[in-house]
């Protein structure tokens, strides 16, 4: 394959590079920073290229036989767009936040670019990944074993969470979200509109805290809080203009039970997702987090 990918300087990118350049693949790594692309892997072909400029973007896909974006799902149609005739497979990014019940402006942004990329009647597939952690700079993940990691390991950790943190999510390990965009170029049997990509069970979120404590020998508490009140901290601590850990939106979203069907990953992707603490096991063994 000649493999274009853009946005392929950033968290997932630069390792899907790197897994299609070991698999043989000619690849073009595509972004807007010289500087970032610099860090990709050296035996791509690094391209400056614009979404948001359409001439130059259809002549940095010129000669591409399969497409990867992993830009924002609101950029779907102009990547339509752009593709050259012979592209033989499209591979676009969206989000399980396209699932949400709640007013959000980027689910919005998911679904009308699913919309586009099924008007536009293009071979390939839309990935619609869960939470995605394992890299270095994951934010959620890391965020979290810094504080734990930081609190004196002969106390306990006590940490407030929303209703207890009863609420469900379904994270994904980074190099499984990787194998899947690698199964929906090459699998035959992976056409279609639409596939989540997610662990394989829902976890609450306190089980997420716990594992993350116990993989690093730290003992957690979790104090119960509605999420009104974890709400009403974070406008006060935005009035006084205090940094806090959470916004209101993101409370919001922690309290709306996360459940994905993981069975089209498994069947035309290729792809068993690890557990939770198998994923976070490889990341810590790894200097990751």
């Amino acid at each position: 394959m000649r493999v274009a990918i853009l946005g392929a300087s950033g968290k997932t990118g630069r390792y899907l590079v790197a897994s299609l350049c070991d698999a043989g693949h000619e690849t073009a790594a595509l972004g807007r920073s010289a500087e970032r692309l610099a860090a990709v892997d050296p035996r791509a072909e690094k391209r400056l290229a614009d979404i948001e400029d359409a001439a130059g973007l259809r002549a940095a896909l010129a000669d591409a036989s399969h497409v990867v974006s992993l830009a924002h799902a609101r950029f779907a149609a102009q990547v339509l767009a752009a593709l050259p005739e012979h592209c033989e497979r499209v591979v676009l990014t969206g989000s399980t936040r396209r699932f949400t019940n709640l007013p959000d402006t980027a689910a919005d942004g998911v679904r009308a670019g699913e919309a586009a990329f099924s008007a536009a009647k293009k071979p390939g597939v839309m990935l619609h990944p869960s939470m995605i952690y394992g890299a270095p700079d994951d934010r959620n993940i890391n965020r979290l074993l810094r504080l734990l990691r930081r609190w004196p390991r002969f106390l306990p950790v006590l940490l407030p969470l929303p209703d207890g943190g009863r609420h469900s999510v379904q994270p994904v390990f980074v190099d499984d979200v990787v194998a899947a965009f690698v199964g929906a170029l090459t699998r035959t049997e992976a056409p279609g509109e639409a596939i989540v990509l997610a662990g394989p069970e829902p976890i609450s979120y306190a089980r997420m805290i716990r594992a993350c404590g116990a993989a690093l020998g730290r003992r957690v508490r979790i104090l119960p809080v509605p999420v009104a009140l974890l709400g009403g901290v974070a406008r006060g601590a935005r009035r006084i203009g205090l940094p806090a850990p959470f916004n209101e939106a993101e409370l919001r979203r922690a309290a709306e039970d996360k459940a994905f069907d993981i069975a089209p990953m498994t069947a035309r992707l290729g792809v068993e997702p690890r557990s939770f603490e198998a994923g976070l096991a490889d990341k810590i063994s790894r200097g990751w987090g």
